[in-house]
């Protein structure tokens, strides 16, 4: 752990302000109301950055609800000739205990690229993200600043130039659901949908499950409210271990039917799966993750796809590859620290 203040340590980097004009970009705060055109901007950047998927629009308005965003200040868009093409945000998500991490995000749309939108943009988010870390001025706890990329894309060489290191790399990985899927039986487990029922001890079960994964932290009833209230979300598609008022393994399904307009097929996404710790290696994730293959398939679906941190402690990439996962390709986490 640190043992200077952040404020010793973060530099001040002066009031975030808005992004410096550049190539014609008049930049301002948004509103939900724009949440449409920004969906726009972000898919049209998707389809060269991720082909495989979409940003759902409720992502988009989440940010404008979350209690842990400023909108006023933790997010800016660029607007050239009447439309978005460029977001930002620098956000510090709740539920923080051993870190204070900022996330920045956003894009710019592939036609407005190499003009020195990028820069300006990122110079923005590190003022605005320094001055979120710095308003903690007495922890001792580290101070980073994270942001994904596909490992592919342009932003990895853009970033790491400007002083920001790769420090965790993540598997995406695809199952083709046309390929005959080997039965499990239940192994003696309750296995039923995931229903609202169970929202809290699905809560407490990802915190148990993931308290020992890397970057992790503790999910908030609020931020795991916006991620079990999503319309893609598929109670259908999903899979939990019950064991009396318990849950002990999980696998969590998504399904976004416009995604296929882009990928060229149709697909579950595995958006979380986990044991609880005290439940580990008792072949509970697959017997899971095998009901959740063959209910996409059941529901016609083509492919199964999700993403793996690539030195998880639970040895997920092998358990995923047995099942008939192959990898797809690779995504990174840049991170400046103090």
């Amino acid at each position: 752990m640190s043992t200077a203040p952040i404020s010793a340590r973060v530099p001040d980097l002066g009031e975030p302000g808005l992004p410096d004009s550049v190539a014609g970009v008049a930049w301002r705060r948004p509103t939900v109301a724009d949440a449409p055109a920004m969906h726009a901007a972000y898919n049209l950047s998707g389809r060269v950055d991720h082909p495989e998927f979409q940003v759902p629009l409720q992502e988009i308005v989440d940010d404008f609800e979350a209690s842990h965003v400023d909108v006023a200040r933790d997010l800016v868009v660029g607007e050239r000739d009447g439309a978005i093409v460029a977001i930002g945000s620098a956000m510090l998500p709740d539920g923080q205990t051993d870190v204070r991490r900022v996330f920045l995000g956003g894009t710019v749309v592939p036609e407005a690229r190499r003009q020195g939108i990028g820069a300006a943009l990122l110079a923005w988010e590190e003022r605005r993200a320094a001055e979120r870390l710095r308003a903690h001025g007495d922890s001792e706890l580290p101070a980073q600043i994270h942001s994904w990329a596909g490992s592919e894309t342009s932003a990895v060489p853009f970033m790491t130039g400007t002083g920001y290191a790769i420090v965790r790399y993540f598997t995406d990985l695809h199952r083709d659901l046309s390929q005959p899927i080997e039965p499990l039986d239940d192994g003696g487990l309750t296995i039923v949908p995931f229903t609202p029922d169970l929202f809290e001890a699905g809560r407490i079960a990802r915190n148990d499950a993931f308290r020992d994964h890397w970057g992790s932290q503790p999910t908030t009833v609020e931020r795991w409210g916006r991620f079990t209230g999503r319309d893609v979300l598929r109670p259908d598609l999903s899979a939990v271990a019950v064991e009396g008022d318990r849950i002990v393994g999980f696998c969590l399904a998504e399904h976004d039917p416009d995604d296929a307009a882009v990928a060229g097929y149709s697909s579950v996404y595995v958006a979380l799966v986990g044991v609880v710790r005290d439940h580990r290696g008792r072949g509970i994730a697959p017997r899971l993750l095998t009901r959740t293959l063959e209910a996409a398939r059941d529901a016609g679906l083509e492919r199964a796809v999700l993403d793996v941190d690539s030195e998880s402690p639970t040895g997920a990439v092998g358990l995923y590859e047995r099942l008939g996962f192959t990898t797809a390709k690779q995504s990174v986490v840049l991170e400046r620290a103090w």
